[in-house]
C-alpha cells in the first residue's frame, strides 16, 4: 500500500503543474475567444481571438513608437494624469509593468538584507532607489521585498551597510522568491 502511495503522490507531482498550466492557458485562449466575437458580433474560429489580441498590442506598440504618435499619445497622457482617481490606477499600473517589462526595469538589482541583528537571518529583496535627498535618510536605501505565492511586497527603507548586492539577475532573484525558494538559482555568477 505505501508503493501505491508513493506512486499516486509522484503521478500527482507530474500532472498537477501540467493541467493548471494547460487549464490557464486554454482559458486565456476561450476568454479571448468569447470576448472577440462579443464586441465585434463576429464568429471566428478558436485561437483567433487571441491571435488578433497579440497583433492588435504588436500594432500598437509599433504605432506609439512612431514620432508622429508618440506627442499625441504624450498628450493624452498628460490630461489623464489630471482626472482624480483614474490618475493614481494608470500611472500605478504604468509603473508596475514598467518595472517589469519597460526599458527601466525596476527589479535588476537583487540584494541580500540583515533583518535579524544578531540572528543572523536575511531577506531577499531589489534595491528601488539608492538615493535620498532627504535630511537623515542620505544613508538609507529603499528596498522592495516581494511576497511569496502573490503579486504584493513591502517596501523598506534600510541602512546601507545592511544591503549585500547579489550577482545574480533579477529574474532568478524574483523566481526564487516567488516560489518560496522552492525554485530560482541564489548562485552568483
Amino acid at each position: 500500500m505505501k508503493i501505491f502511495v508513493r506512486y499516486f503522490v509522484q503521478g500527482l507531482m507530474l500532472w498537477i503543474p501540467i493541467y493548471i498550466t494547460v487549464y490557464i492557458i486554454f482559458f486565456i485562449f476561450s476568454l479571448f475567444d468569447r470576448i472577440i466575437p462579443a464586441l465585434f458580433n463576429v464568429d471566428l474560429s478558436p485561437g483567433v481571438g487571441i491571435l488578433i489580441v497579440i497583433l492588435f498590442v504588436t500594432l500598437s506598440g509599433a504605432l506609439t513608437s512612431l514620432l508622429l504618435v508618440k506627442p499625441a499619445f504624450s498628450f493624452l497622457e498628460h490630461y489623464v494624469y489630471k482626472i482624480p482617481f483614474i490618475n493614481i490606477i494608470y500611472s500605478s499600473s504604468k509603473d508596475v509593468v514598467g518595472a517589469i517589462v519597460g526599458d527601466k526595469k525596476k527589479f535588476d538589482h537583487p540584494v541580500m538584507v540583515k533583518t535579524g541583528g544578531d540572528a543572523g537571518t536575511c531577506r531577499l529583496g531589489f534595491v528601488t532607489r539608492d538615493e535620498f535627498n532627504v535630511k537623515g535618510m542620505e544613508d538609507m536605501v529603499a528596498v522592495y521585498f516581494p511576497h511569496s505565492y502573490n503579486i504584493s511586497g513591502n517596501v523598506l527603507f534600510v541602512p546601507k551597510q545592511s544591503v549585500l548586492p547579489l550577482n545574480i539577475t533579477g529574474s532568478e532573484a524574483m523566481k526564487f522568491i516567488v516560489s518560496a525558494g522552492m525554485t530560482g538559482n541564489l548562485e552568483e555568477k
